[in-house]
């Protein structure tokens, strides 16, 4: 509402001003100016409202524990992307013993985990084909205790845990290399929940296999998959992994989803950053 208004305070005085002075010359060709002049001044008010906007909602996210995502990017972090995408460097090894007899697991049920790539998917609707983004490519895994097996850039991260005693703002994700040398900022760690229930529950008449489905938008299967889980007492908890430009020969973190008030911890892993995602 305040943006439409805004616009359209602009837009008359803009007009005023520059219909009165094209008067005064050839009135049809100056008032076509003065009309194309208020269309582009009305769009660079346009793009920087959404600019705000956007930066808003960035704020927002990052106050709630999530990633920002702004316009143009694809739920992963900015790094530039130079290399070729031959350079991934595979997945993870299991992590060294000194840090894996450090984490202490949060009694939460852990299961349901799979590892999956982020992309589109196609789906029948009547004689028509949509497609849609989730996750797909997925493979289940299992866990042993809270510690889910290696992953590597571009791989993203599910596993559900019990609701009742999970709550996601308690926890922060850290991550230490096996070499002890590197300690990964809350900047460059993967980011956590950047996937959605729209993106775990595919639409109906799609050709993956993957189940439960669900009907309509987004934001409807979004609401759908969440009643699902509340239903099961479960939630789920989604991690993707970054990728790094400079880190041109791959390094393995020990990584853990954890809490400070408790020291234990939700979910451990181990990632290998490569200088690109998965090919």
């Amino acid at each position: 509402m305040m943006k439409n208004t805004m616009m359209t305070a602009v837009g008359i005085a803009l007009m005023a001003t520059s219909i009165s002075t094209a008067a005064d010359a050839n009135p049809f060709r100056n008032l076509r100016n003065s009309v194309e002049k208020v269309k582009k001044e009305t769009r660079e008010v346009e793009e920087a409202v959404e600019t705000v906007e956007e930066v808003v909602e960035a704020v927002d996210a990052v106050s709630d524990g999530r990633a920002p995502s702004l316009r143009g990017s694809s739920n992963q972090p900015s790094y530039p992307k130079t290399a070729s995408r031959g350079n991934w460097k595979g997945r993870a090894p299991a992590a060294p013993a000194k840090f894996a007899s450090m984490t202490q697991c949060a009694s939460l049920n852990l299961g349901n985990a799979f590892i999956a790539q982020a992309g589109d998917y196609t789906f029948s609707k009547g004689i028509s084909t949509e497609t849609r983004g989730g996750l797909i490519e997925r493979e289940p895994v299992q866990a042993s205790g809270c510690t889910l097996p290696g992953v590597g850039s571009g791989d993203v991260l599910y596993v559900e845990v019990d609701r009742a005693n999970f709550n996601t703002h308690e926890y922060d994700m850290q991550c230490i290399s096996f070499d002890g040398s590197q300690q990964l900022d809350r900047a460059w760690v993967p980011p956590t929940n950047n996937y959605a229930g729209k993106d775990v529950m595919l639409h109906t008449g799609h050709s993956l296999g993957f189940e439960p489905t669900a009907t309509g938008s987004n934001s409807a299967r979004s609401e759908a998959y969440d009643k699902y889980l509340a239903a099961r007492g479960r939630a789920m908890i989604t991690f993707n992994m970054p990728e790094l430009h400079t880190d041109k020969s791959g390094t393995d973190f020990y990584c853990q989803y954890y809490n400070n008030n408790t020291g234990k911890s939700a979910v451990a892993f181990t990632y290998r950053r490569s200088p690109v995602g998965r090919p």
